[in-house]
């Protein structure tokens, strides 16, 4: 309590402070300025009372012919508001200070969160049974899962380069008729750490301060887990009981490697601090197969109990997220 009294106090100080430099500086008056703003720049400013005090710093320097401490101080205003733009009541003399700098960004650090679904491409039918009718189709079962981390390196103000690492959950559904008498029905789900490296080309106009962007690359997946349920229905075959079973760990009969291109884009949001909102839309196309063919005639008890062998296939998926992005800049003074 007594902690929170004394930061009050001090605020107001430094706000009183603030206003009495202004007058101060209105006079003509400049010796006293530096003295008082400079400690609650370091300790007692925040949001607009900072920029207002380290602008007229700035001025104050500026008139009393102290090049090298307007330059320092003008390069600690550019990172405390990296994305500062001039407004019509600036100063000119501030204005063109501040254009002799310009502020770069580095990189960013993000987390993303949003949901997906899978899409299977076959690559080669399987079954224990003649597949030269095949009539399988796969559908897409529900709503996946990912969330993770995003690093972004700026090559200029339009390219980037994107690492992300995500968890990622996802799910699909299998079916197939069996002579017209029973349907086999799979669901699977797997989770696992997808590693996107992507390159990012950012538009340079915005609408109601949306800006939008398309991305291109390609992901390294590591499966984790993957489980199934199997369900045999004979309703239309009077007298067999329909067979469901548990939860089945199908880890082993996966390749714990894959391999997907991917093409999306999305949308920015700037806010103040630096950083921005953003949408993001991916489309990953799966390149290897997701099947252990080593293994896929291991289980012969629910080969033969559910009639259902992995065909050949990949996953593509599709994805949405919502991410939340720092960024870290650099200030630089322009080469004259």
């Amino acid at each position: 309590m007594l902690l929170s009294a004394e930061n009050s106090q001090a605020q107001e100080n430094c706000a009183f402070k603030l206003e009495e430099a202004q007058n101060q500086y209105d006079l003509g008056v400049l010796d006293s300025i530096p003295s008082m703003l400079n400690p609650c720049v370091n300790k007692g400013f925040s949001g607009d009372e900072l920029a207002r005090a380290y602008k007229l710093l700035i001025l104050t320097y500026l008139f009393e012919d102290n090049q090298e401490m307007a330059k320092n101080t003008m390069n600690k205003f550019l990172k405390k508001f990296p994305e500062y733009e001039i407004k019509a009541n600036d100063p000119v003399e501030f204005t063109y200070l501040f254009k002799s700098f310009q502020t770069v960004p580095l990189y960013s650090i993000g987390i993303l969160v949003g949901g997906n679904y899978s899409y299977i491409r076959l690559m080669e039918p399987y079954g224990v049974y003649n597949t030269e009718n095949y009539n399988g189709e796969y559908s897409v079962m529900g709503l996946g899962f990912q969330g993770g981390l995003q690093i972004k390196r700026y090559i200029n103000e339009k390219f980037e380069i994107n690492l992300d690492i995500l968890y990622k959950a996802y799910k699909y559904e299998y079916s197939n008729t069996l002579y017209n008498f029973s349907t086999v029905i799979f669901q699977e789900n797997q989770t696992g750490i997808d590693i996107p490296l992507t390159g990012t080309y950012d538009f340079a106009f915005s609408f109601l301060g949306l800006s939008p962007y398309l991305r291109a690359g390609a992901s390294l997946g590591y499966m984790m887990s993957s489980s199934a349920k199997l369900k045999l229905d004979n309703a239309v075959f009077t007298g067999l009981e329909d067979n469901s079973s548990p939860d089945i760990d199908i880890t082993k009969n996966r390749n714990t490697y894959n391999l997907s291109g991917i093409v999306g884009g999305g949308l920015k949001f700037k806010i103040k601090n630096g950083g921005y909102i953003m949408a993001d839309f991916r489309y990953y196309l799966g390149i290897l197969n997701s099947v252990n063919s080593n293994e896929r005639y291991s289980d012969y008890n629910n080969t033969f109990k559910y009639w259902y062998i992995d065909n050949d296939f990949t996953m593509n998926n599709f994805s949405f997220s919502i991410g939340y992005v720092w960024s870290f800049y650099k200030t630089v003074e322009k080469q004259k």
